[in-house]
Protein backbone atom coordinates (compact mmCIF):
# COMPACT_ATOMS: atom_id res chain seq x y z
CA UNK A 1 0.00 0.00 0.00
CA UNK A 2 1.03 3.47 -0.69
CA UNK A 3 0.69 6.54 1.52
CA UNK A 4 2.19 10.33 1.30
CA UNK A 5 4.80 11.45 3.18
CA UNK A 6 6.45 14.13 3.58
CA UNK A 7 10.10 15.86 2.80
CA UNK A 8 11.55 18.73 5.52
CA UNK A 9 14.14 20.71 5.48
CA UNK A 10 16.73 21.52 8.05
CA UNK A 11 14.26 23.26 9.84
CA UNK A 12 11.20 20.70 9.74
CA UNK A 13 9.56 22.58 7.39
CA UNK A 14 7.54 20.84 4.69
CA UNK A 15 9.47 21.01 1.35
CA UNK A 16 7.54 18.61 -1.08
CA UNK A 17 4.63 15.66 -0.67
CA UNK A 18 5.88 12.41 -1.85
CA UNK A 19 4.26 8.80 -2.32
CA UNK A 20 6.04 5.83 -0.79
CA UNK A 21 5.60 2.55 0.27
CA UNK A 22 3.93 2.38 3.94
CA UNK A 23 6.39 -0.56 4.58
CA UNK A 24 9.27 1.70 3.51
CA UNK A 25 12.10 2.52 6.31
CA UNK A 26 12.23 5.92 5.67
CA UNK A 27 15.29 8.37 5.85
CA UNK A 28 15.39 11.33 8.64
CA UNK A 29 13.77 14.13 6.50
CA UNK A 30 10.97 12.01 4.89
CA UNK A 31 7.75 11.76 7.33
CA UNK A 32 5.17 9.91 7.18
CA UNK A 33 2.98 11.01 9.63
CA UNK A 34 -0.20 13.28 8.65
CA UNK A 35 -0.35 16.65 8.95
CA UNK A 36 -2.92 17.43 11.41
CA UNK A 37 -5.29 20.15 9.98
CA UNK A 38 -5.30 24.22 10.86
CA UNK A 39 -1.74 24.56 10.87
CA UNK A 40 -0.72 27.41 8.50
CA UNK A 41 2.86 26.36 8.38
CA UNK A 42 3.17 23.24 9.72
CA UNK A 43 6.56 21.96 11.34
CA UNK A 44 8.15 18.64 11.97
CA UNK A 45 9.69 18.70 15.93
CA UNK A 46 10.96 15.74 17.61
CA UNK A 47 7.45 15.58 19.40
CA UNK A 48 5.53 15.69 16.02
CA UNK A 49 3.87 18.73 14.13
CA UNK A 50 3.33 21.87 15.52
CA UNK A 51 2.58 25.09 14.22
CA UNK A 52 5.79 27.13 12.69
CA UNK A 53 4.22 30.14 11.61
CA UNK A 54 4.75 32.91 13.40
CA UNK A 55 2.14 35.29 15.18
CA UNK A 56 2.41 37.95 12.56
CA UNK A 57 2.30 35.47 9.37
CA UNK A 58 -0.97 34.14 11.63
CA UNK A 59 -2.64 37.74 12.23
CA UNK A 60 -1.75 38.87 8.40
CA UNK A 61 -3.70 35.59 7.14
CA UNK A 62 -6.14 35.96 9.14
CA UNK A 63 -6.64 39.60 8.19
CA UNK A 64 -6.79 38.97 4.97
CA UNK A 65 -9.44 36.36 5.13
CA UNK A 66 -11.51 38.54 7.46
CA UNK A 67 -10.85 41.52 4.74
CA UNK A 68 -11.88 38.98 1.59
CA UNK A 69 -15.00 38.35 3.44
CA UNK A 70 -15.57 42.15 4.58
CA UNK A 71 -15.36 43.12 0.80
CA UNK A 72 -17.58 40.20 -0.40
CA UNK A 73 -20.48 41.48 1.99
CA UNK A 74 -19.77 45.43 0.98
CA UNK A 75 -20.28 44.21 -2.43
CA UNK A 76 -23.68 42.92 -1.90
CA UNK A 77 -24.36 46.02 -0.02
CA UNK A 78 -23.17 48.10 -3.16
CA UNK A 79 -25.70 45.92 -5.42
CA UNK A 80 -28.50 46.30 -2.83
CA UNK A 81 -27.63 49.82 -2.76
CA UNK A 82 -27.93 50.62 -6.09
CA UNK A 83 -30.70 48.52 -6.48
CA UNK A 84 -32.58 51.14 -3.96
CA UNK A 85 -31.63 54.25 -5.68
CA UNK A 86 -32.77 52.81 -9.18
CA UNK A 87 -35.91 51.85 -7.27
CA UNK A 88 -36.45 55.40 -5.77
CA UNK A 89 -35.50 57.21 -8.62
CA UNK A 90 -38.22 55.23 -10.84
CA UNK A 91 -40.89 56.34 -8.36
CA UNK A 92 -39.81 59.98 -8.85
CA UNK A 93 -40.20 59.80 -12.21
CA UNK A 94 -43.44 58.63 -12.42
CA UNK A 95 -44.33 60.59 -9.67
CA UNK A 96 -43.23 63.77 -11.65
CA UNK A 97 -45.04 62.26 -14.67
CA UNK A 98 -48.55 62.08 -12.51
CA UNK A 99 -48.39 65.49 -11.89
CA UNK A 100 -47.61 67.02 -14.86
CA UNK A 101 -50.63 65.20 -16.29
CA UNK A 102 -52.70 66.12 -13.31
CA UNK A 103 -51.50 69.84 -13.98
CA UNK A 104 -52.63 69.40 -17.89
CA UNK A 105 -56.21 68.26 -16.75
CA UNK A 106 -56.28 71.09 -14.34
CA UNK A 107 -55.24 73.84 -16.57
CA UNK A 108 -55.86 73.21 -20.14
Amino acid sequence: MFIEANIIDENGFIIDPVIVKDTDILESNLIKEPVPPLLYKPRWTENGWVEGATAEYIEYEDNRTKGTAELDLLKQENTLLKAQIQASSDRSDFHEELIAEMAMLVYP
